[in-house]
């Protein structure tokens, strides 16, 4: 009888944990898929109400235990509060001039991992756009603390440009941060903000985003949620009517 309590136990324990965002692995097991479509829907009054409107699809899969691999779309999966993602179904001449606008290769590789710490080096090779076609390679890490029903996690990344530098795809620094309260093992509010610019004009064109974010978790495999944000909410050149709305869904094998 001990023997069954302990394996009904850890059988529970193992159900919660896939509820649990906060304590998820921040890489993939061998074999483990993860993917998510997000619609980006624009909301700033300037453009129009969802235009662009994009459904952008990210998925990832775990090719050792510490390296995951992804081939991703949207702005969310590179800490972006943004629209105008591929894929573009209502374009517009600034933020999506085509359905297609590229996409990015994404590759993270568990350094360390214990009960409260996990760190991530990462690195992205991205095309942001293609007409003129703009490559360029990220590199920074994934760091994440947990304790309880809270966490901080964070992405820094520098994005260097390839090519096309003089036609906006000069040198960048990113420096998202996401504050996450778990209620419950199926409910998860985020706040993420941080600092980015680029680097030739730092000192009079940073950014200061700011985004509020709820996800729920349907079934230990499907994830939904929604998201609503401000590109630069403070800055030299903060600019508050750019906002910007996401709705998720997710799915982990």
């Amino acid at each position: 009888m001990r023997t069954l309590a302990v394996l009904l136990l850890i059988a529970g324990t193992a159900r919660a944990d896939s509820d649990d965002f906060v304590a998820r692995p921040i890489v993939l097991a061998r074999g483990q898929v993860e993917a998510q479509l997000v619609v980006e829907n624009n909301l700033a009054p300037s453009g129009g109400f969802a235009r662009p409107l994009s459904f952008a699809p990210d998925i990832w899969v775990g090719i050792t235990p510490r390296l995951t691999l992804g081939l991703v779309h949207s702005d969310p999966s590179l800490d972006r509060i943004a629209p105008g993602a591929s894929i573009c179904v209502r374009t517009d001449d600034f933020l999506c001039d085509g359905v297609y606008r590229g996409g990015g290769i994404d590759a993270r590789y568990l350094a360390y991992d214990d009960a409260a710490w996990s760190i991530a080096p990462r690195a992205r090779f991205l095309v942001r756009d293609l007409d003129p076609v703009k490559p360029a390679l990220t590199l920074g890490g994934e760091v994440r603390w947990h304790h309880g029903r809270y966490a901080i996690s964070g992405d820094p990344y520098l994005q260097l440009g390839l090519m096309n530098l003089d036609r906006g795809n000069r040198a960048q620094l990113w420096l998202p941060v996401t504050f996450a309260l778990q209620p419950t093992c199926r409910w998860v509010f985020e706040l993420q903000t941080g600092w980015n610019s680029e680097i030739v004009n730092a000192n009079d064109g940073w950014h200061i985003p700011a985004e509020i974010a709820v996800r729920a978790s349907a079934t230990p495999h499907l994830d939904v949620g929604g998201a609503f944000g401000f590109t630069s909410i403070l800055g030299p050149q903060n600019t508050p009517k750019e906002r910007v709305a996401f709705l998720m869904i997710g799915w982990r094998s």
